[in-house]
């Protein structure tokens, strides 16, 4: 398990979400074509996040897994 993390596309800052869950799900939602609408604080604005974009970091910011791009 951990919290889902994404770059904000415009801003190129890191974003850390209240969203938490495991590598599991992520690789179930890239195999059904799945994204999340987060709201991001740096820009103020929406953000449609792939998957492929996100990093898994534990609750004490380190990594906890990240899902890699499998085409």
């Amino acid at each position: 398990m951990g919290i889902v993390n994404y770059r904000c596309p415009t801003s190129g800052n890191e974003v850390a979400s209240a969203i938490e869950t495991g590598n599991d799900v992520l690789v179930r939602m890239r195999a059904m074509n799945l994204t999340i609408w987060v709201w991001c604080p740096h820009c103020m604005g929406g953000h449609q996040i792939k998957p492929s974009d996100i990093a898994l970091k534990a609750k004490n910011g380190v990594a906890a897994s990240l899902v890699l791009a499998v085409s």
